[in-house]
């Protein structure tokens, strides 16, 4: 049935300028249920078509991206409002976004960690709104199904962390509790956002490759919380790096395994939890992810070796950090909030 044909769910975006909120675009562009009604940028700029912005959306929308404004959005009378905005402003505005009887899906870290004394450590201020903390989702797809449908207030998991917890859930009764939990794990430019910064500078970047935030990446807590360990943080290690391409995160996450534990265990694990896990790929070797196989697709690719020996097992995960790590994530948190097939507008 075509959009014009058919009632649809209509949707807005805050932050369609920047990369994730492109691919967002794009998805929405093709989906059979939702219409992307309304795109927003931030407060003090002016119209401008979005093909304008992104030349790649030529021919699939013909909206205008408008300064942002929640009376404006309100009108609009969306379904659905994703917040593809920076931290604070996504934490500002989420309060009027669903008095307007939206559901929201935030894409930032505004709403992830329902320890609300962590913000000034890891993202610099103090959360004006502990309540909707409290309130939100944390939609990592494949383990918030239930959880999903008929959420309000939806907080899109990490880049990072996506591509950690999605490999790791499954296994944490297979893993050795008092050892630590290594997280190696590197990432394209498009991580950073598109905002310019020296530190993402071509020349920078090119030919380099470079640890940051180390210690107190804001991601930590996150991958703690998720993985039910946020009282013993010293157990967890998460070390990001800057890698000199455009997208992509390829984590390597080092865990020993509990005696008696082994390779087909694991894989097995991985079998049962992704059984019905559209968006995650399994790989057994020879053949192991990489980032090149999961860039521009909204899969999260995964796979791992085990020394029998000595109970040590390397997991590999790769994923496209604007798509799995945000935008078709976002998506897949919509349409099973919605009740729609969780792979339209994603596959």
């Amino acid at each position: 049935m075509s959009k014009s044909t058919r009632p649809t769910i209509k949707a807005a975006i805050a932050g369609a300028t920047g990369y994730a909120g492109r691919e967002l675009i794009s998805m929405l562009a093709r989906h059979s249920q939702i219409e992307l009604v309304g795109a927003f940028a931030s407060r003090n700029t002016e119209a401008q078509p979005l093909a304008a912005i992104h030349p790649s959306l030529t021919g699939q929308t013909s909206l205008h991206c408008e300064p942002f404004d929640e009376a404006a959005v309100a009108r609009l009378k969306p379904d659905v409002i994703f917040l593809a905005t920076p931290n604070e402003f996504s934490m500002e505005v989420a309060p009027a976004m669903l008095e307007t009887g939206a559901m929201v899906i935030d894409i930032s870290g505004a709403y992830r960690l329902q320890d609300v004394s962590l913000y000034p450590r890891f993202y610099g201020f103090e959360h004006q709104h502990p309540e909707l903390v409290k309130q939100a989702v944390y939609g990592l797809t494949e383990f918030a199904r239930p959880q999903l449908k008929g959420a309000k207030l939806i907080a899109n998991p990490g880049c990072y962390v996506t591509s950690i917890l999605v490999p790791l859930t499954p296994l944490m009764n297979l893993i050795d509790a008092a050892q630590p939990i290594i997280c190696d794990a590197k990432s394209g430019v498009t991580g950073a956002g598109k905002s310019p910064n020296a530190a993402t500078h071509f020349v920078e970047v090119s030919e380099s490759l470079k640890s940051y935030k180390l210690l107190y990446h804001q991601h930590t807590p996150e991958i703690a919380q998720g993985l039910g360990i946020a009282n013993t943080l010293d157990k967890l290690i998460f070390t990001p790096h800057l890698l000199p391409i455009s997208r992509g995160i390829f984590s390597t996450i080092y865990v020993r395994l509990k005696n008696g534990v082994t390779k087909q265990d694991v894989y097995a694990a991985w079998q049962q939890a992704f059984a019905d896990a559209p968006c995650v790929r399994i790989f057994n070797g020879p053949q192991m992810p990489e980032i090149k196989f999961a860039a521009h697709t909204p899969f999260c690719d995964i796979g791992c070796v085990v020394d029998a020996a000595s109970n040590q097992a390397v997991i590999l995960s790769a994923e496209d950090n604007l798509l799995k790590g945000a935008a078709s994530q976002a998506l897949q948190n919509a349409n099973v909030a919605f009740g729609f097939d969780e792979k339209d507008g994603v596959l």
